[in-house]
């Protein structure tokens, strides 16, 4: 690439279109002088905002409301990565006269479409039905009609490998007013528990995060069914999808799974292209498992589930033994005890039923065990409890912060490598740090244009401190990183 520069990006198209779609107002025309957009796996929607420096009188001439379509095209300098977002603006804030009266500043907000569509509406209703089939109804009630299911991974249709879990994906159907918006698609992982629910009056992605919280599937032990939009796409799905997602894009394309590292300094060689994308600037350890206490009150390692049987009226109890589970680590390997925090006798000794966090669900259904009836199936809350509690604790212990330049092209549910060197500074071999170095999981994302320069952050987490066994031998030594 003779032409990069990790740290710049174009805004080429901002465009913004009346509610009614008859006035048109070109923006690139004025100055872009900064954007924000935001991504997580804990947001239902993902946001935006972007500066705007007006000086064809668009905010009071056109004018703005607060209701218009925002089209808005960004292309990244480094891998070329092209953003098109079709959104709603739903604020303007920030707006500030220019001292010579012949401009304002001003920031607009916006999130999708569909996510806005959603918070104007209400779902009021029942279902006795599996979760994932509960999710499709709602978001063809709140957020957009879907197309038929296909169970092939987009990315993988020449190879047609399905997506993992049996999950499905549904492309959603463009209004007839919005035909030049992107092709976005929900992924919806399956379940396996018929529950029986009322959505007690909710907007859609309250009552999409309602069914993910009781959603089950024996194959995904995390239990980490959660909902939320990226750019692109919307997901109802756990994290073991992603994990065995990215293995089977790293089967087909040993380029899907991207290699960051981290190097403060680096040379600023135009040659050395793999350190300019891929070199993480800052980072900030927020969490490397040492936090004994919170282990303790957490239920991580030892939790309890009374079951209080509303129909027989009795109390049963079951307990949570972390050794004995069956989770996964970023590499999609059954997690190894050996790469928790804390050794095996200190486990044995500190983490105890007498300490156990104890939480309390209320039982009318069937059971393993029970008779068969005519009331509702077993809703395996306890098993649900159980591991999300161990799970959502454990995938934290190795939390980091890394902000780098350019990388319009990270998302939420993303897997990347990490590599940080060890703290050696005798040894003149590089050599990896043990517990910080591995393959984690992309939480977050921020992606900041501020005086002209391109910045995205995100936080990652791992398993414990799982995943360094699948580094592979660095290759810092030759693209000119001095640490």
């Amino acid at each position: 690439m003779d032409d990069f520069n990790p740290g710049t990006v174009e805004v080429t198209r901002v465009e913004l279109i009346s509610y009614d779609g008859n006035t048109r107002r070109d923006l690139s025309s004025n100055y872009v002088y900064g954007f924000e957009i935001n991504q997580s796996m804990d947001a239902v929607a993902y946001s935006g905002s972007i500066n705007i420096l007006d000086s064809s009188n668009v905010l009071e001439g056109m004018p703005i409301r607060g209701e218009e379509t925002l089209n808005l095209t960004l292309v990244g300098m480094d891998f070329k990565t092209e953003v098109f977002i079709a959104a709603r603006v739903h604020r303007v804030s920030n707006i500030m006269p220019r001292p010579s009266s012949n401009a304002v500043t001003y920031t607009i907000h916006f999130v999708s479409k569909q996510s806005f569509n959603a918070s104007t509406r209400k779902i009021l209703t029942s279902y006795l039905n599996t979760p994932d089939a509960m999710a499709h109804d709602m978001f063809t009630k709140g957020y957009a009609k879907l197309r038929p299911a296909d169970i092939v991974d987009p990315k993988l249709k020449k190879s047609k490998i399905p997506l993992p879990y049996e999950t499905k994906v549904y492309d959603l159907i463009k209004d007839g007013k919005s035909q030049d918006d992107p092709d976005r698609s929900l992924f919806v992982q399956k379940t396996k528990n018929q529950t029986q629910l009322i959505i007690p009056d909710l907007e859609p992605s309250e009552a999409m995060y309602f069914a993910a919280s009781r959603s089950y599937n024996p194959s995904t032990p995390s239990q980490t069914f959660r909902f939320f939009e990226t750019i692109e796409d919307f997901y109802f799905c756990t994290d073991e999808f992603f994990i065995k997602r990215a293995n089977n894009l790293y089967a087909e394309d040993k380029l899907n799974i991207e290699k960051l590292f981290y190097a403060p300094v680096v040379d600023l060689d135009a040659k050395n292209v793999e350190a300019q994308f891929n070199r993480i600037e800052d980072l900030q350890v927020l969490s490397k498992g040492i936090d004994t206490s919170t282990d303790l009150t957490s239920g991580a390692y030892v939790n309890r589930v009374i079951q209080v049987d509303l129909l027989k009226k009795r109390l049963t109890d079951s307990m949570f033994d972390f050794s004995k589970t069956s989770y996964v680590d970023m590499t999609g390997k059954p997690r190894e005890i050996k790469d928790n925090p804390h050794t095996e006798k200190f486990r044995k000794d500190t983490f105890k039923q007498e300490n156990a966090r104890t939480f309390m669900v209320f039982k009318d259904y069937n059971g393993d065990g029970d008779s068969p009836s005519n009331i509702k199936h077993d809703q395996r809350f306890a098993d649900i409890v159980h591991n999300r509690v161990s799970y959502y604790h454990h995938l934290h212990n190795t939390n980091i912060m890394a902000q780098l330049k350019g990388r319009l092209d990270l998302r939420p549910g993303q897997i990347i490598m990490l590599e940080i060197k060890a703290l050696d500074g005798v040894d003149s071999v590089i050599s990896m740090n043990d517990t910080l170095s591995g393959r984690y999981m992309i939480k977050s994302t921020n992606h900041k244009m501020t005086e002209g320069t391109l910045h995205t952050t995100i936080n990652i987490v791992k398993f414990d401190h799982s995943g360094q066994e699948e580094l592979i031998e660095s290759e810092t030594a030759d693209i000119g990183v001095n640490i």
